[in-house]
């Protein structure tokens, strides 16, 4: 029997209050996911005030943007290994405290070297999030469900940056950015507290029970494994469309279209509403894929591939029309198709990795955060480079269409050997 058909259709053992927990855990990670979004944009919103307090022009501000991936960078692996080694509550409680801590912290700040280590700190802190966030969606939910419960929980990273405009700009408004960076940190903190007292681990097995019953998944087999490393590099490629949306949409439709600063906020907002229109879709569709032929290359690889592939297709004439509604449609169309599989990529990691789940979440997470970092760069340098986004959307294009070969050719969807 394989390990998915031998990995069962039952949510973790205990009363039908701990059954229906689950559901708790999952309006949780939704919860934490549009905080979690919402601290990392709103430096995006508040980049002139920002910009004039410490003096700095774009290329610190740019180092300030990057700073924060650098911190998620260096401890997705390591939050991962953490997870599987102590559980969820333990690991995602200190991350949550310190994350909001830092957060209130940047509010005080006066020197911009001191600003850049603490968005290194923060990355630091909210780069356990999403490892910990599928570890405890797979402790709790059943298999047929998860690919809905990751999805919908997912759906605050949209939703986030949807309602960031709507939101944080007026906050800035209101009360400046030191405070709306200290309201955020607060929020945080409520978040915080909300975890320590209402989340518990599965009844039945625990943590370290359940990842004693389970073969022994040898570290270098996790990490050298096709599938594994070919999800990360499609994980890498969603990652650049990401930050390619939340970094540079706006400056693109400004610069190359000479769209006002209203339009930009409103066109800016079509992507992420088609991305929450079609990211509960992919999470059902893979689902309902997985129950029936319980294949992982067939119900998430294929998936992936597929979505991808779309969004290329509609990525590449964006860099042709000579007309900015066109422009708007076909690159709010792309960034919604590439976000569409993001709950597949999470679902691998705890298809193919059972007792794992963390530390296989923190390697693809890890090329998430590397696109974070150079996304950013390359696509300005591209940008003054070419004279405009037209060389930036061509790497966008060869990056994206990588990972569709990739997880077209290696990823077989198979579970490494155990000891």
């Amino acid at each position: 029997m394989s390990m998915m058909e031998s990995s069962g259709d039952h949510a973790p053992s205990g009363s039908n209050g701990s059954t229906n927990f689950r559901f708790f855990v999952v309006v949780f990670c939704f919860v934490l996911g549009l905080v979690n979004y919402l601290d990392r944009v709103i430096l995006s919103f508040a980049i002139k005030p920002i910009e004039e307090h410490f003096k700095i022009g774009d290329t610190g501000f740019g180092m300030l943007m990057s700073a924060f991936a650098i911190g998620t960078l260096l401890v997705n692996g390591l939050s991962g290994y953490l997870l599987d080694r102590f559980g969820v509550k333990r690991v995602w409680s200190i991350s949550l405290l310190g994350w909001s801590m830092v957060m209130v912290l940047q509010g005080f700040v006066e020197v911009f070297w001191m600003f850049l280590a603490l968005r290194v700190l923060l990355g630091m802190g909210e780069g356990t999030g999403f490892p910990a966030m599928n570890r405890s969606l797979t402790d709790w939910m059943r298999p047929r469900e998860l690919g809905r419960a990751i999805s919908f929980s997912l759906l605050g990273v949209p939703l986030a940056l949807l309602i960031g405009g709507i939101t944080l700009a007026p906050l800035i408004l209101g009360i400046g950015w030191r405070w709306s960076f200290v309201a955020l940190g607060g929020i945080g903190f409520l978040v915080g507290i909300v975890f320590i007292i209402g989340y518990r681990q599965p009844p039945e097995p625990t943590t370290e029970k359940a990842d004693e019953s389970l073969p022994a998944i040898p570290f270098r087999q996790l990490i050298l494994n096709p599938t594994l490393l070919a999800t990360g590099w499609s994980f890498f490629a969603f990652g650049w469309v990401l930050f390619f949306g939340v970094s540079w949409l706006p400056g693109y439709l400004e610069q190359d279209w000479k769209m006002d600063l209203g339009s930009v906020g409103w066109s800016t907002t079509l992507p992420w509403a088609i991305a929450l229109l079609l990211m509960p879709i992919a999470g059902w569709l893979s689902d309902a894929i997985m129950v029936r032929t319980r294949r992982v290359r067939t119900a998430r690889v294929h998936i992936i591939w597929i979505c991808q592939s779309i969004a290329v297709m509609f990525f590449i004439p964006v860099m042709f029309v000579d007309s900015v509604t066109w422009a708007v449609i076909f690159v709010s169309l792309a960034i919604g198709f590439s976000m569409a599989p993001n709950s597949p990529y999470y679902s691998i990691c705890a298809d193919l990795f059972k007792g794992r789940t963390g530390l296989a979440t923190g390697v693809i997470v890890t090329f998430f955060s590397l696109s974070g970092v150079l996304c950013p760069v390359i696509t300005g340098w591209l940008a003054d480079l070419g004279g405009g986004f037209g060389p930036a959307f061509t790497a966008l294009c060869v990056v994206v269409g990588s990972g569709v070969v990739g997880m077209l050719v290696f990823a077989s969807g198979r579970p490494p050997a155990t000891n």
